[in-house]
């Protein structure tokens, strides 16, 4: 367990992306995921540290059946009184997931690797619980916007002052030792620029030509899970026989017996052997 927000924590969040640049931003980000995740089909999907439901809600608008595990309970609150009630919402940590294994076709942790205690243990915890996709989506250490968090933090307590930033080459490296070796990636980062002139360049953080560059403030990775063993979530429907009936089976040692007492080798007279292969000349068989 890491930080967990706090009732004012919850407040400032949802005002950030309520308002200017932080409503700009997200749908920047939003844009990116989309763009990098793309999947084809309506998905189960897991967000592993929703706050308020900012991107749960993106999910669900987006025709995916959404659940939304956060440690906070100030973050749920909030995030219950702005979400449709079709919306699951538990109370969990992302090191500990209350899932069973390969639960949810995608399972995405968006700015909360940053707050936990062992973000290695919680990817390996989202690589459990996913069946096809893990999403992330983190705040880059090497951007302009981070630095500026670091120095404001100096001098004004914020809840960056809990969190810890990672790069793609980190991030990269966490996965594969949580995989225990390669696992396809593939990623992308946006918001180069401080986040004060998205207002004038947003046009410019849209550009894809940027996106390849590791110095975005924003990461997003999708990791694509290969099996080699995967447990079986639906259970194995075969059509049932209507009923039983008698086939007549033609036995092969029935000639081999009677050419035996034909020529005087068996050891049973001809009686034994015409009761002892009766016996096995009729089996029931499904129809």
């Amino acid at each position: 367990m890491g930080y967990v927000f706090q009732f004012e924590d919850a407040l400032h969040y949802n005002e950030w992306f309520s308002s200017e640049p932080g409503r700009t931003a997200a749908s920047i980000e939003k844009d990116l995921l989309q763009r990098l995740w793309s999947p084809i089909t309506c998905q189960t999907v897991l967000e592993v540290g929703c706050g308020t439901g900012i991107f749960l809600e993106w999910f669900a608008d987006k025709g995916h059946q959404v659940t939304g595990l956060d440690p906070s309970p100030y973050m749920l609150n909030v995030a219950r009184h702005r979400l449709p009630q079709r919306i699951a919402l538990d109370r969990g940590y992302a090191e500990d997931l209350p899932y069973e294994d390969n639960a949810f076709d995608t399972v995405a942790l968006i700015t909360a690797l940053e707050f936990v205690n062992d973000p290695g243990r919680a990817i390996e915890e989202a690589l459990r619980v996913a069946r096809s996709h893990v999403l992330l989506g983190t705040l880059n250490k090497y951007s302009i916007a981070t630095l500026q968090h670091c120095l404001r933090r100096l001098w004004k307590p914020s809840v960056y002052s809990h969190a810890r930033f990672f790069s793609v080459f980190q991030l990269g490296q966490m996965i594969s030792r949580a995989f225990n070796g390669p696992v396809p990636v593939r990623w992308q980062t946006c918001l180069f620029l401080p986040l004060t002139t998205l207002r004038y360049l947003k046009f410019l953080e849209r550009s894809s030509l940027l996106h390849w560059l590791p110095f975005g403030h924003f990461i997003v990775m999708r990791v694509d899970l290969r099996y080699t063993l995967r447990t079986v979530q639906q259970p194995v429907f075969r059509e049932v026989p209507s009923g039983l009936g008698q086939a007549r089976v033609r036995t092969l040692c029935w000639r081999n017996l009677e050419e035996e007492v034909s020529n005087g080798n068996s050891l049973y007279p001809p009686r034994q052997i015409l009761q002892k292969t009766s016996m096995h000349s009729t089996l029931q068989v499904p129809l």
